[in-house]
């Protein structure tokens, strides 16, 4: 189970992110920050393992690798993951994540989404809208 730190006020003490991430052993969040405006998440995929393409209308998200190496696609753009590698989702991009060679762990970090937004949407097929069955 992944471990949280949060509150209002709470200074969190650093934080072993390589560490983390060569302990993961289940896809989804090892860790996560929920400030009072910032929230931050260790994401942990293993081989194969991927986040399906969906869009995320509220909040801009800086994406940090921490290790392994993946994809990462952006409104249809595939761009190489490698520890270190930053990337900036805007707002209204469709992404999707996908672990390649092997695990792959990378930090999310972005302002706080207001209370009960779902954490992403399925992009819609192109040619299609909400209002299309």
């Amino acid at each position: 189970m992944g471990r949280e730190h949060g509150g209002m006020g709470d200074a969190v003490p650093p934080v072993d992110l390589a560490g983390l991430a060569a302990a993961g052993d289940h896809p989804g969040a090892l860790w996560r920050l929920n400030g009072e405006d910032l929230q931050a998440n260790l994401v942990w995929l293993g081989r194969g393992d991927r986040i399906e393409p969906h869009r995320n209308d509220e909040v801009d998200v800086l994406v940090v690798v921490v290790s392994g190496r993946g994809e990462l696609t952006v409104d249809g753009q595939v761009h190489p993951l490698a520890p270190l590698v930053l990337a900036h989702l805007p707002k209204g991009t469709v992404r999707a994540v996908a672990a390649v060679d092997g695990p792959l762990a990378y930090l999310s970090v972005h302002r706080r989404r207001r209370p009960g937004l779902r954490l992403g949407r399925q992009a819609e097929p192109p040619g299609r809208n909400a209002a299309t069955p």
